[in-house]
Formats: structure tokens, sequence, C-alpha cells
């Protein structure tokens, strides 16, 4: 025996003395709970379900959903809190757990934290035929494949925008399995989509005389001098061609809705002065490009084609207070070249017990895009808690930091 290997002899019979062993590097290892394979991927772990296109149907195809898991680091007996991003708005669905703790406070680290992608995006494609069967109805079904493969009970759901208006149609339908729920800008899955459209167009054209009243009262907004003047005069130029040609009213619709929305008005009004002055690349930037059928697949999956013309039809028809916000005219007009919906809004009839239910329903009293006036009628309807922020802007939990404190809080009790 070599002198090496009597050394390494004598460690080990220490090490087994001592109750200590030498270990091999430590490599990836995997976690399963039930139907679900959890890897690690950076700081959170990476899951996949597989989920049938049509609840139901045996001859559906399939597709690969993507969930994203923090576990709780406190707390004796944590709870499972599914959070469910907005398909436009705020974070995607990987980086809602990867930055909860920051975006959130440590008091999400008394739950299991599981995002779940939304149906057709990067981390839910949809099978090749299947690409508009995107539609709350069908994402409300979806949740309930998560919980059973995550065998449990009862979860906790915190969702924004699309993903919180898909959390009321589970509720509204599944109510004893949800122990609470936080909803941050919904629109109501249980009542006719043309009528809320409606009310939408009114706060839209409340947003733009709030962000300009904001313009004219502040001395940093570089058209504060005369706000209605500066936007006339952008009219003017555009008519007369002396901007861009890529600069209509439709692209200065598209960048409101890219910097209003999140509360960033000044940008909007920084761009048309530039434009105005001859320098058009800013405002062409915040605008993007005009939205396409794919953009509209979200929205058509939830209205039917006679709707879908209605809505497109009450959009077109406002004329607007100096520029308008967003492309709903547009985007409802495509929902003629998509294949009707399956499961259009409006219909769903709520369970009983889903009156009552512990969810907590937020929203921004100056929302440029969804009316406060749809959410508020709906937490009535529902008999669920609703508590209204006094901001201008979409979405408010994970923004608003009392706001924040407060859902972490109802979610906790």
């Amino acid at each position: 025996m070599t002198v090496r290997r009597s050394a390494f002899a004598l460690l080990c019979a220490i090490a087994l003395t001592t109750g200590i062993l030498p270990t091999a590097p430590a490599a990836a290892v995997e976690t399963t709970t039930d139907t679900i394979t959890w890897l690690p991927c950076g700081p959170i772990e990476c899951g996949k379900i597989s989920v049938p296109v049509t609840k139901g149907l045996n001859s559906s195809k399939t597709f690969s959903l993507s969930l994203y898991r923090r576990e709780a680091t406190s707390g004796s007996s944590p709870r499972t809190l599914l959070l469910l991003p907005d398909r436009e708005y705020g974070p995607d669905t990987r980086t809602l757990t990867e930055k909860a703790v920051l975006t959130f406070g440590t008091a999400i680290t008394k739950f299991n934290v599981i995002s779940v992608a939304p149906r057709g995006e990067v981390d839910a494609v949809m099978p090749v035929g299947n690409e508009t069967n995107i539609g709350t109805l069908d994402m409300a079904d979806d949740l309930e494949a998560v919980r059973l493969a995550l065998n449990l009970k009862k979860v906790s759901i915190m969702g924004w925008g699309s993903g919180a208006t898909a959390a009321a149609a589970f509720i509204m339908q599944n109510p004893t399995r949800v122990q609470a729920a936080v909803l941050d800008t919904p629109i109501d899955p249980s009542s006719s989509m043309v009528k809320q459209a409606q009310q939408h167009i009114t706060a839209t054209a409340l947003g733009v005389e709030t962000a300009m009243r904001w313009c004219a009262s502040h001395l940093s907004c570089p058209m504060n001098a005369n706000v209605a003047q500066e936007l006339d005069l952008l009219k003017r130029n555009i008519r007369l061609a002396r901007v861009d040609t890529g600069i209509t009213q439709m692209a200065v619709a598209r960048a409101a809705v890219r910097t209003i929305v999140d509360g960033h008005a000044q940008e909007l009004f920084t761009a048309i002065t530039a434009a105005n002055n001859g320098e058009s690349r800013s405002l062409l930037t915040l605008a993007g490009t005009a939205p396409t059928v794919l953009n509209a697949y979200g929205r058509c999956a939830d209205v039917s084609r006679a709707d879908a013309k209605r809505i497109a039809q009450a959009h077109a028809a406002v004329k607007p207070h100096k520029f308008t916000i967003g492309s709903e005219a547009v985007l409802y007009a495509l929902c003629a070249q998509i294949p009707k919906s399956e499961q259009p809004l409006g219909a769903l009839k709520p369970a009983t017990l889903a009156t009552g239910a512990r969810v907590l329903v937020n929203i921004a009293r100056g929302d440029q895009v969804t009316a406060p006036s749809v959410v508020r009628a709906m937490a009535k309807k529902m008999k669920w808690t609703y508590a209204p922020v006094y901001s201008n802007r979409h979405l408010v939990v994970g923004y608003d930091n009392a706001t924040t404190v407060a859902a972490l809080t109802f979610l906790a009790k």
C-alpha cells in the first residue's frame, strides 16, 4: 500500500468516526412533485406540464405549459401562490418568480411561489392550428390543470390584467379550490364585452385629459405653456406631411399606450415636442410597429365575431380629444381574419359559492385602458373586497408599495 493510499484510508477512518464524509462535487438534482419535474434554472426552478388545448375533448392536442417556482424560505406551513402575468403589461412569467422578493418584499418568502405562463406566449406555445385557442376560459382551465398536477386542494392566486381576468373566471367556476386571491385590474368574464368596451373607451378619454392636465401643471413637461396648442400643431404637421410619414394619429396612440399607461406621460410629450421641431425619431421609436393579426389573438379569443365588430366600430367612432391611447379599433377589426372564438366571454355563470369568496380586487382610479367602473361593478356583484388606488397608471400591485403590502397581508391571512 502506498503512502498516499494509507493516508487516504486513515482520513476515511477518521471521517467515519466523526460523522464527516468526503463528498463529490454537487450535481443538479431533480425534484419531482407528482407529475411535475422541477429543474434548477438560475436562482429558481423550472417545470412543465402537458395541457390539452381543449379541456374534456379526448381528441384534443396538447401543449407544454411552463411553470417557474421559488420555494418558501420562511414560515412553518407555506401556502402555494400562483402568479398570473398580463399578456401585454408588466414582467413576463419567469421574471415574476425570479424577482419576486425584490418586487413584493420579504412577505413573499412565506409562500411557495409558482408563476404560470399564459397560453400563446413563448413559454406556452400553442400547437399549429390552435394558435388562437388562448382565451380567458382556456387559461382558467389551465389553472385547474396546474392545481391537479401540484396535488393541492386549494391554491392562492395573484394575477394582473388578463391573468387576473383568468383568475376571476377560475374563481367563479371553482370557488372551493381557491384559498385567497388578489386580482389587479381584471375585466368581468361574466358580463357583456360590448358593454364593457364602452366604459373602457370612457376611461381612455379620461386618461388623455388627465395626462394633458399633468403636463399643463408641471414645468418639466416641454409643452407646459400650452398643451392643447402643441397637440394641434402635431395634427397639422401630420396633415401637411411636415413630420416623418410614419407618424400618424394611430402611431401617436401606440406611443401613448407605451408611455402614459406606465405612468411616463412626460416621455410622450417630450417626443411630440421633438417631432414638432423636426426630430421624428423619438416618437417613431415609441410608436413601434402597427399591430398585426398575431397581436389580436388574445382579444379575439374572448369575443364572438359579431361582438368584435361592434367593439371595433365603437372605438373607431370615437373622436378623440387631441389623441387616444391604444389600438383597440384596429385589433378588434382584425378578428374578422381569425377563426371564431370557441369560448367567448360574457355567458359565464358564477357558482353560488363564488359570491363572497376571499378575493381582493385592485385597480388604479385613473387607469387609462381598463375602466374602474367595470372592475368596481364586478367586485360589488361578487361581494369581493374592492380597493381602488389613487394612481394614474395601469396595474398597481408591485408598483404601489402600500397596495403591494396590503395584497400580501390579505393573502397571508
